[in-house]
């Protein structure tokens, strides 16, 4: 929301900015007099011998009354003033069969009208109620992701956007439904719960242990990678997002040494697939490590299970 309030302030700003430019460089219009007068006298006379007949508080034809409404000042009531340039427009006042002005009175006395009704505009602009302007739905995502560093898919929390024109940032099909209110709600849940986890879990220690018999010279499960020997493949539930911390600790023998550590192996740690990180363990002396003595000297023992090279 203050995204929101903070557009909108920087283009009502730039709007006010815009419309003292328009006015500090229009000429202002002097008072014309006699020409004026005659101009607003003239067409009271035509509105008076051709449509007050009809369009006046006692008759009230079409819910149109002229006879009360000061030309001179159509600011009063535009709307009104708008309608009656279209009817004449269309040729459709007065009706066939009535007396009507002739062609070029007709347009003169429009342009004349639609002159007034520009210049009342420009001195006094009615852009009309500003509507609400939510957030579509990237723009949503994109504040989501800036204000909490979230990436989440709108799409499947949010349902698509009207659009206009083929915009759908346009205020006024972007409406607001109890329904949709609701879907704000519950994407507004699921995203705290991301942003800030739930405080109630605490942390927990899950020990995976591999049976000393399982042999490790030869693949050991369809869903490690193919080329892959020995290791071992764990379904864990990750119950939220955050850090987790895994520690690979490798089997000894009765001596306190690792097994099978005389030559180096390549040591994958993978996630769904994904490999999280990368090592090589055994063969210490080749990283300046001394390797323990075997016992009574019948094999080389060469790592001591606490250490990486």
């Amino acid at each position: 929301m203050v995204r929101s309030a903070l557009g909108f302030a920087a283009v009502a700003a730039l709007t006010v900015i815009g419309q003292s430019h328009l006015r500090a460089e229009q000429t202002p219009v002097e008072p014309a007099g006699s020409v004026e007068t005659m101009a607003v006298s003239t067409a009271r006379a035509m509105l008076d011998r051709y449509c007050v007949a009809c369009h006046n508080e006692r008759t009230r034809t079409a819910g149109l009354t002229l006879d009360t409404l000061n030309i001179g000042r159509v600011g009063e009531a535009p709307s009104t003033w708008e309608h009656v340039i279209r009817r004449l427009t269309a040729n459709a006042m007065p009706p066939a069969g009535r007396p009507r002005p002739d062609a070029a009175t007709i347009q003169a006395f429009v342009a004349w009208l639609e002159g007034e009704l520009d210049t009342v505009g420009l001195a006094q602009p009615d852009p009309g109620r500003p509507v609400i302007h939510r957030l579509n739905r990237v723009e949503y995502g994109n504040a989501v992701r800036d204000l909490f560093d979230i990436q989440i898919d709108v799409n499947t929390l949010l349902p698509a956007d009207d659009e206009e024109h083929g915009f759908d940032n346009i205020a006024d099909v972007l409406s607001m439904s109890p329904t949709l209110f609701e879907r704000y709600l519950a994407s507004a849940q699921r995203i705290s719960r991301l942003a800030v986890g739930y405080q109630g879990l605490r942390p927990v220690a899950e020990t995976y242990a591999v049976h000393g018999a399982l042999d490790q010279n030869e693949a050991t499960s369809l869903d490690l990678p193919l080329g892959s020997r020995g290791g071992v493949a764990i379904e864990h539930h990750f119950p939220v997002d955050g850090e987790y911390l895994i520690r690979v600790t490798l089997r000894k023998q009765e001596y306190g040494y690792a097994r099978g550590m005389g030559r180096p192996h390549e040591l994958d740690l993978r996630l769904d697939g994904a490999r999280l990180t990368s090592f090589t363990v055994g063969r210490a002396w080749e990283h300046g490590q001394l390797p323990p003595m075997g016992y009574a000297g019948k094999f080389e023992q060469v790592y001591d299970g606490n250490s990486f090279p």
